[in-house]
């Protein structure tokens, strides 16, 4: 009987040791299958991700209605100034002027288009921009000739060298609404904004 007893309490602990190795075995399967999930999920986001190139300077194109410009007075030339309005929108604001003094408020501003541009290059020297009076009249010329109701204002670096990097804005007309329309079709008057000083050189 004796021996009987002692016989089964050694199979006892037998089946007990087996079962806690047996468990033992398979948390740690477990523990490395989730540390081989969680490694794979990390290489795979590493591997999607991918930052984003810097393509160029994006600059809005600008715009008046031709009955703005038209009312531009004669023998002066216009300064443009930099402006941002919130909550996003950068343009430019004009002042006549004929002996440097200037009004309180702008004479005009520029509104901002439905279509963008984008300049391939790194740096860009953004800032206020003029027009003189005879080149004032030759876009009014312009709007008379062609009907136009509209004033497109699209920049874009200058190509002179002594105004390497600066924008400057092609001047053209139209009588689609740039509000409305990304492509207008549009006629050029042969005038641009030009920076006002400083020069590159």
């Amino acid at each position: 009987m004796a021996t009987n007893l002692k016989f089964n309490t050694l199979c006892l602990s037998v089946a007990i040791v087996s079962l806690v190795i047996a468990c033992n075995n398979k948390g740690d399967e477990k523990a490395t299958e989730k540390k081989d999930t969680t490694a794979d999920t990390t290489m795979s986001a590493s591997q999607t991700v991918q930052p984003k190139a810097i393509t160029g300077v994006a600059l809005d194109g600008l715009y008046t209605d031709a009955t703005s410009f038209k009312n531009l007075p004669q023998g002066k030339r216009v300064i443009f100034v930099l402006t941002f309005i919130k909550p996003d929108t950068t343009t430019l604001s004009g002042w006549p002027t004929s002996n440097g003094s200037y009004d309180d408020d702008p004479k005009i501003q520029l509104k901002k288009g439905s279509a963008g541009v984008v300049l391939n290059q790194d740096t860009a020297f953004v800032g206020n921009v003029m027009i003189d009076q005879q080149e004032v009249n030759r876009v009014k010329d312009s709007i008379a000739v062609h009907h136009a109701t509209w004033v497109l204002f699209t920049p874009k670096s200058s190509s002179d060298p002594k105004y390497r990097n600066h924008i400057v804005y092609d001047i053209s007309v139209t009588q689609d609404n740039p509000a409305l329309v990304a492509k207008p079709l549009t006629t050029s008057t042969g005038v641009s904004l030009n920076p006002s000083p400083p020069k590159t050189n």
